[in-house]
């Protein structure tokens, strides 16, 4: 049995982390802002310990790493609040690290980035090693933070890992629900590949990456078949019966006001290359491809049945 502290325990992958881990036997302490919701009221009363705090406020951080083996920063910040994307996840991670270090050796310590990083690489497939050039504001922010974490583990021999996470989909983020309601739009000419990565996948890669990943490393979590957005969205569309997509220019929403670094993360094409994790971790993934968990949520005999 081991002991896990969740910074982010509330949130949508977090929640799920602590949950299997506790179901596992292992001890988890979650880091949370707000503790009177259903999501930690339940993971309370399953076992798991509290602790109320904020990653840029280190007073409510003293003592929440003692006891812990594993550390995982899953905290994320709304990009509409620019002023505290710094503060969250440059200053965040640097006050955890601290925390860490003070309280003792930890065996892990994994931040969930993003592949904001990498820019737009169009058709390229995209490895670790891929030149970062960030193009918005959340991409110049996690490629700090990674630079922080990575000085950090090369000069202090901290067992750092950074987890490039594609788009996760899963129950209650739903792209097919997203196309249904009118929620999924396509900005530029769709034309971008968009790496995904199952929520379930994900979890599975969080509890073996922090036990046999390389401490320093820097790891893309994505499936093996990045799609294009424009064929996902019309193959969704097709299966429900629905007229092919349309697509709106990044400029027009650029003047309607939508936030630069939301229009480039919608518009950038990231074709992640996942051969350093599956090889480091020998990982099958439960969904290679979003079209697999596609014939699952609408297989095509009902995509027929619909379209008539």
């Amino acid at each position: 049995m081991a002991y896990y502290l969740i910074a982010g325990a509330s949130g949508y992958v977090g929640s799920r982390l602590a949950e299997r881990l506790l179901l596992a036997g292992h001890r988890v302490r979650g880091l949370v802002l707000n503790p009177d919701t259903p999501v930690v009221e339940r993971l309370a009363s399953q076992g798991m310990s509290v602790w109320i705090g904020d990653l840029t406020r280190p007073d409510t951080l003293a003592g929440i790493a003692e006891g812990a083996e594993y550390v995982f920063n899953l905290t994320s910040c709304s990009v509409l609040n620019g002023s505290a994307l710094h503060r969250t996840y440059v200053n965040g991670n640097l006050n955890l690290i601290s925390v860490c270090e003070r309280a003792g050796p930890v065996a892990a310590y994994v931040f969930t980035s993003n592949v904001t990083p990498y820019g737009n690489p169009g058709e390229a497939w995209v490895d670790e090693d891929f030149p970062v050039a960030p193009q918005h504001l959340l991409g110049e922010v996690m490629a700090e933070a990674e630079r922080s974490i990575m000085r950090v583990a090369r000069e202090r021999r901290f067992p750092a890992i950074i987890l490039r996470v594609a788009s996760i989909y899963g129950p209650e983020r739903d792209p097919v629900t997203a196309v249904e309601t009118g929620l999924a739009t396509i900005y530029g000419n769709g034309r971008n590949f968009v790496s995904h990565i199952h929520v379930d996948d994900l979890l599975d890669v969080l509890e073996r990456v922090a036990v046999e990943g390389q401490p320093g490393a820097i790891y893309n979590v994505g499936d093996d078949e990045p799609l294009r957005q424009i064929d996902l969205a019309g193959e969704i569309r097709r299966r429900l019966g629905m007229v092919p997509p349309r697509t709106f220019s990044s400029a027009a929403a650029l003047r309607a006001g939508l936030d630069p670094s939301i229009v480039g993360s919608l518009t950038a094409s990231v074709r992640l290359d996942n051969r350093r994790l599956r090889h480091d971790l020998g990982l099958n993934l439960r969904y290679p491809s979003l079209r697999t968990w596609l014939d699952e949520r609408l297989p095509v005999e009902a995509a027929v049945a619909v379209g008539v």
